[in-house]
């Protein structure tokens, strides 16, 4: 069974698109909730599949109670809870402001700036700034004893990671610094004075005024987006995060799963877990020294067969392969899931899919 440390209080689930990432991140949360968590899986992905995989019609900003069985795989008598949430930029991203503000006044305009509204709704790094704010305050949500964070595909999964960093940055730029002193017209960048003039004749007076106001609320706002962006760098970085890797199990699969580990571990992070997703078959087993014996009504396909179960018992040694050179060459262990029986959508059958997860230990 897979499971995360007693002390996690965030998880997040990284790998490229297209290896069952976001179903994983949903069947780690349940697993969480049955052993007792009050457990939010948040999604980052604008697509649908946590819904989908949850087996709900769908999910907004507002965290949504998942129904649980009624008792765990033991037997026992399910005590946790699950919720999940898919995040809205514009939505996150005005919460964050109206929150940050302590001023209704001052929230509003920024609410209102047109440059702030085309930077929540449209810029791509927008979605990695709204997303570490949401998790920041799920984190500290007295409701929630873990936090399952299901990232975009592998670009957009660093961009969240080193979001807190960046939109510091930004707002200490020495750009932002010199157009807002300009702004001001101080009598010691008269120089930037004149440049701030020619970027009003190239973009217009409103364009350039609704800059400025934007950036001078944004510099009054940096000291709380600053305090929370370090809080949750810090706790990235703590005993209480897990980095969970999920990936296909074939050669191509393998190469993206060493591509995303390095962008983590450069980070500073550690990989937790790393997860192969479709590495068996759970039907086709192990390869035996007797010979199958097939209906007589088969009896024409049997060479057929035999080579479909051969080829598919190859395939998976390959991927089991692929999967022990891995955790040799990064030094963790691992685990494979197998391919669904059925569509993944709903607990009970996530539940009855990472029952099956077998353990991966380096060969070394």
């Amino acid at each position: 069974m897979i499971e995360l440390s007693d002390n996690c209080r965030l998880a997040f689930c990284v790998g490229v698109g297209g290896v069952g990432k976001t179903t994983f991140a949903a069947a780690l949360g349940l697993t969480e909730a049955l052993r007792g968590r009050s457990v939010l899986v948040l999604t980052a992905d604008p697509a649908r599949r946590l819904a989908d995989a949850l087996g709900i019609r769908g999910l907004s900003d507002q965290a949504s109670d998942i129904a649980l069985p009624a008792t765990s795989g033991t037997g026992r008598r399910v005590q946790g809870e699950l919720h999940a949430a898919m995040l809205e930029t514009k939505a996150s991203a005005d919460e964050i402001i109206r929150r940050a503000a302590h001023d209704e006044a001052r929230a509003q305009r920024v609410l209102d700036n047109r440059i702030y509204q085309a930077f929540s709704n449209t810029l791509a790094r927008s979605h990695a700034y709204a997303a570490m704010e949401r998790v920041h305050e799920a984190v500290h949500d007295s409701r929630y004893d873990l936090v399952v964070v299901d990232t975009p595909p592998a670009q957009s999964s660093i961009e969240i990671l080193d979001a807190p960093a960046r939109l510091v940055s930004f707002l200490d730029q020495r750009v932002v610094r010199w157009f807002l002193q300009a702004s001001d017209e101080s009598p010691q960048l008269r120089g930037g004075a004149i440049a701030l003039g020619l970027l009003r004749i190239v973009a217009g007076e409103s364009l350039v005024s609704a800059l400025a106001e934007f950036l001078t609320e944004m510099a009054f706002l940096r000291e709380g987006f600053s305090e929370r962006a370090k809080d949750v760098q810090d706790l990235m970085k703590s005993p209480s995060s897990s980095f969970v890797l999920v990936s296909s199990a074939d050669s191509i699969g393998i190469e993206a799963a060493k591509s995303v580990a390095a962008e983590v571990r450069s980070r500073g992070f550690e990989l937790a877990q790393v997860v192969f997703n479709r590495a068996f078959i759970p039907e086709a087993g192990r390869p035996s020294t007797d010979p199958v014996s097939y209906p007589e009504r088969l009896a024409a396909l049997a060479p057929k067969l035999r080579r479909i179960r051969a080829l598919l018992s190859e395939e998976e040694e390959e991927k089991r392969s692929n999967i022990v050179a891995f955790c040799d060459e990064h030094g963790v262990g691992a685990w494979s899931l197998p391919e669904a029986r059925r569509p993944l959508g709903d607990p009970s059958a996530l539940a009855a899919w990472t029952e099956q997860a077998r353990p991966v230990s380096p060969s070394t």
